[in-house]
């Protein structure tokens, strides 16, 4: 397959994922936002959930235009902090501006078939580079089902169709 194809193909998996991120974020309130689970300090408000994802994204958005990957990008004060971002209106906003920076980005590298992100220790072809980024977003889907078993909150039905639920 040639390579532009390829990296759509990707991004279309990139996209699927996303739409399921919406369709979580479309059925909540601002209260329901505020849900956190009992019984450790370490869990996290719901909004903190949709505000990671986007915040990855930007890591990884910065990663393609970079062309390399710093883990010291994620404790960066210049990227949106999460507890920045706690109704629907905030977040559905910063998602779609990370969007549009991943997207971007992705367009413009699509073009250099040879084109690789410099990983600490290895390198990540922009395919692997985009699954990697899917693959975060499905791990907040996961914990989504939590948060929204415990609270009692309904999952939207495409949702729940695509994990057999």
């Amino acid at each position: 397959m040639e390579f532009k194809n390829l990296v759509t193909s990707f991004v279309r998996n990139w996209n699927y994922a996303r739409k399921e991120t919406l369709e979580l974020l479309h059925c909540l309130n601002d209260s329901q936002l505020q849900f956190k689970p009992e019984g450790s300090d370490k869990w996290q408000p719901l909004y903190f959930q949709f505000a990671c994802i986007a915040r990855t994204q930007a890591v990884y958005a910065k990663a393609i235009k970079e062309d390399k990957m710093d883990y010291l990008w994620f404790e960066s004060e210049d990227l949106p902090r999460k507890n920045d971002f706690q109704t629907k209106e905030k977040l559905f906003k910063l998602l779609n501006e990370t969007e549009k920076d991943w997207l971007t980005n992705i367009r413009e590298k699509r073009k250099e078939e040879e084109f690789m992100i410099k990983w600490p220790g290895f390198n990540m072809n922009l395919m692997n580079h985009i699954s990697s980024l899917i693959a975060h977003e499905r791990l907040h889907h996961g914990q989504m089902i939590s948060y929204f078993t415990l609270a009692g909150f309904k999952l939207p039905e495409g949702f729940k169709k695509t994990w057999s639920l």
